[in-house]
């Protein structure tokens, strides 16, 4: 009798041993080796077709999100009406270059982090999650939801944020410099002249300005004349600031532009930094709009939160972006990176349908998801 309960602890212990090597492995896997391999795929050109899920599945993932997508927006999920999806490209197979030879080759680990929308398009950026390749931006055309073109970055800038000016029609994209937080910037006749397939080169950035005041670049927003920046911190707190962008476009870089060469120059600071904002850990994107603000917060596989804050007329007040002075944060999935408002509407985009992320597809979102802002607006107005 004895020995049969030892050999039935035994047994137990087995399945036990068992169940912890499986979950180990599947842990390696997800979280490991996913991260640093890249799947081998057959196609040579980037994908536009959605990575994990269908629209139904996609809407029934944001049916666990009543508070912010009412049942009537789920309902009627399109992309023609005022609520609705764009695929983001390039998560399956993106056309970038090798880091080292600068060949054209297929990455197949690009993970979105930045995007803005200006009059005609959607601008997403994206980084090689295994460091093989160059970074990416991609043109979405607003209307149609179609894939326009891949614009390959000189360099492999994790492009956390991106920032369209409006006012002297330019790109803001994330970077880094010999250690320091940076911007680099377009001019958006270079974005729509480019074309990789006839260059056969990355498109140089115009010029690159060093940000004081940051640590790194993490994420960006542009409003009346001034560009808006903060870094991410995993679990302390941290900084936006404010940079005044009214400058000329250095001429001896416009012209090393223009013939497409790649030794451009640095040319110091946007303006003197005017610390803007103190904010909670974990912040992933920025949108200053009207009399609000808004926050991205997520990290890992818990869901994210969209915080809204109150923002006053007095530029040069010093806000607290905290908990506590939010008047209204909603939760949504997991991975929501950079936020933004045009045109009436409010776009969310997720970096969870990357390679590396979507090993886990629950409540996986691979696209960007758009809102009428009005439908946000008014829930502030009810509480």
């Amino acid at each position: 009798m004895r020995s049969q309960k030892r050999k039935g602890v035994r047994i137990w212990m087995h399945l036990l041993l068992a169940w912890i090597l499986l979950a180990g492995c599947f842990w390696f896997y997800i979280v490991v080796y996913r991260s640093v391999n890249e799947p081998v795929t057959w196609l040579e050109r980037t994908n536009t077709s959605p990575a994990v899920h269908t629209v139904s599945e996609i809407r029934q993932i944001l049916t666990g999100y009543k508070e912010f997508f009412s049942e009537d927006m789920v309902k009627h999920l399109s992309a023609e009406r005022s609520f609705g999806t764009y695929v983001i490209p390039g998560l399956k197979a993106a056309k970038t270059v090798d880091s080292k030879t600068g060949i054209t080759d297929i990455c197949t680990s690009m993970t979105p982090q930045g995007m803005d929308v200006t009059e005609d398009s959607i601008f997403v950026s994206a980084y090689c999650h295994t460091k093989r390749h160059n970074s990416v931006l991609f043109e979405i055309d607003k209307k149609t939801g179609r894939f326009v073109k891949e614009i390959i970055m000189p360099n492999q800038t994790h492009a956390g944020g991106i920032a369209y000016d409006n006012l002297k029609q330019m790109l803001w994209v994330s970077d880094y410099v010999d250690g320091q937080a940076a911007v680099s910037l377009y001019t958006m006749e270079a974005l729509e002249n480019y074309q990789y397939d006839k260059t056969k080169k990355p498109l140089p950035f115009l010029e690159t300005h060093i940000l004081e005041g940051l640590a790194r670049n993490s994420f960006m927003a542009f409003r009346g004349g001034n560009l808006y920046a903060g870094y991410f911190s995993l679990s302390g707190d941290s900084i936006i600031n404010r940079y005044s962008v009214d400058f000329e476009l250095n001429e001896q870089n416009k012209e090393a532009y223009e013939e497409m060469d790649e030794d451009r120059e640095f040319f110091g600071n946007v303006a003197i930094d005017q610390e803007w904002a103190d904010i909670l850990s974990q912040v992933q994107g920025l949108e200053v709009f009207g009399n609000y603000l808004f926050l991205s917060q997520s990290y890992g596989y818990a869901d994210s939160k969209l915080r809204i804050y109150n923002r006053s007329v007095v530029e040069t007040e010093k806000y607290s972006l905290k908990k506590k002075e939010e008047i209204k944060s909603f939760t949504l999935p997991n991975r929501m990176e950079q936020i933004c408002i045009q045109g009436g509407k409010l776009y969310l985009l997720f970096e969870s349908g990357a390679y590396a992320y979507r090993g886990i597809p629950v409540n996986c979102v691979d696209r960007i998801i758009s809102v009428d802002l009005s439908d946000v607006l008014s829930q502030l107005d009810e509480d």
